[in-house]
């Protein structure tokens, strides 16, 4: 994002820079600009690996899908076989008849693993399933212990069976099918997104320290520790402390006193237009709504491990952003600025949303008095000074107007007066 660099002259120009806890809010900005540019970059780089990444898998799927085909024709046939054999029983078949039955001295080799005895010599495979076992000289009597199994087991020579039984039939089948049957492959599943997986565009060793402090870590040891008990709303809104946890997740802390309207807008039904999570102009309400969806699935989406891990790294990244804000007054609300003002569909939506009405009016020097004005008289002043829709199309004028909002901030809370040269540079 291309812009003017204001951390340098104003960190020189301000006392409450270098002095006590705060810090220039544009000095800070331009850090985790540079954070998110810096990351971006690292991202555009896994992004090309994520792409070769899926090319490869989808040939490999793609290949598993032909094989899983000739699985799925060839287990047929298998299943095909093992009935042909259990029908054999009841058909009468004679010793001799089943001899001369090429598919039943195949499915019985195979039985048995002779399948290679089956294809490479066939007339063998007759000779031991036909020897008279009462001749020293019978071909499974010359053969190996395998064979003479083999040739006890129908025992269709001379003096032996005349025909197969309906058990040995049915137990042949059954072998032949869990020998030959193929299991089909599993294709290469896309690896699983979620919001708690996307990149944090603001991670650094800094973030990294933050989310270690044992403030923090003793939230979310707690959330993850007791958000199993939930089994109903009323569990949630019994304990006030993963009440609130979800609620900082989704950046509406501020709401846990308002139990009964979070209440009726995690119940919404979504798919009303007129549902109370749709009426409301703030976005973050129907985003909760929407992500938790309470109203369909009850609590079970809330307390899945997917999403216990997503309000983790979502609790993470805005307390992160919280302790920003209070050493650099105004940095969150010019980090959320960027964020939401692509949800903003017309003026008044963007008068209604806290955020994006303290950037805008407060970029624009218009007094906070406004808000005592008629709504029409409210949108008048402010559209003749922002253009909502070069807002939403044009990222260099977010940035003009982020950088002159944390500015005025910064000059609204400095004594010296000594950063009216900076706002020139705005004009």
């Amino acid at each position: 994002m291309a812009g003017i660099d204001l951390s340098v002259l104003y960190s020189s120009s301000s006392s409450s820079s270098t002095t006590g806890n705060t810090q220039s809010a544009v000095a800070v900005y331009k850090r985790l600009q540079k954070t998110a540019d810096e990351n971006e970059a690292k991202s555009d780089d896994s992004s090309a690996s994520s792409v070769l990444d899926t090319q490869i898998r989808e040939m490999q799927n793609a290949a598993i899908a032909v094989r899983n085909k000739v699985y799925t024709r060839d287990n047929e046939q298998v299943q095909s076989d093992a009935q042909y054999m259990k029908s054999l029983a009841s058909s009468g078949a004679t010793a001799d008849e089943l001899l001369n039955d090429d598919r039943f001295l195949r499915i019985a080799a195979e039985a048995n693993g002779m399948g290679d005895l089956y294809r490479a010599n066939k007339d063998r495979l007759k000779e031991i399933l036909g020897s008279d076992l009462n001749d020293t000289n019978s071909a499974a009597r010359q053969g190996s212990v395998h064979e003479l199994e083999l040739a006890k087991k129908f025992n269709l020579g001379a003096g032996g069976n005349d025909g197969i039984s309906s058990s040995l039939a049915a137990s042949e089948a059954s072998t032949y099918s869990s020998i030959k049957t193929k299991a089909l492959l599993e294709e290469i599943a896309e690896p699983s997104t979620s919001e708690a997986d996307e990149a944090y565009e603001y991670d650094s060793d800094e973030y990294q320290i933050f989310i270690k402090r044992s403030d923090v870590q003793r939230d979310i040891s707690y959330f993850k520790e007791n958000i199993g008990n939930v089994k109903s709303l009323d569990d949630l809104f019994g304990d006030s402390r993963l009440l609130t946890f979800v609620l900082s997740a989704f950046d509406l802390e501020s709401e846990a006193t308002n139990k009964g309207k979070v209440r009726k807008i995690l119940e919404s039904d979504l798919s009303d237009e007129n549902s109370l999570a749709n009426r409301f102009s703030d976005t973050r309400f129907l985003k909760m709504a929407q992500s938790l969806n309470i109203a369909e699935d009850g609590v079970s989406t809330l307390t899945g491990d997917s999403m216990v891990s997503s309000l983790v790294e979502k609790y993470q990244r805005l307390e992160y952003e919280r302790h920003l804000d209070e050493q650099a007054p105004g940095v969150r609300a010019a980090i959320e600025f960027g964020r939401r003002i692509q949800d903003a569909t017309s003026t008044v939506s963007l008068l209604a949303d806290s955020v994006l009405r303290e950037v805008v009016t407060v970029a624009n020097a218009i007094p906070k008095e406004i808000a005592y004005q008629e709504t029409e008289a409210q949108v008048t002043a402010l559209e003749r000074k922002v253009d909502l829709d070069d807002l939403k199309s044009d990222p260099d004028a977010v940035e003009k107007l982020v950088s002159r909002y944390l500015v005025l901030k910064d000059s609204s809370s400095s004594s010296s007066g000594g950063n009216s040269y900076l706002l020139n540079l705005f004009s």
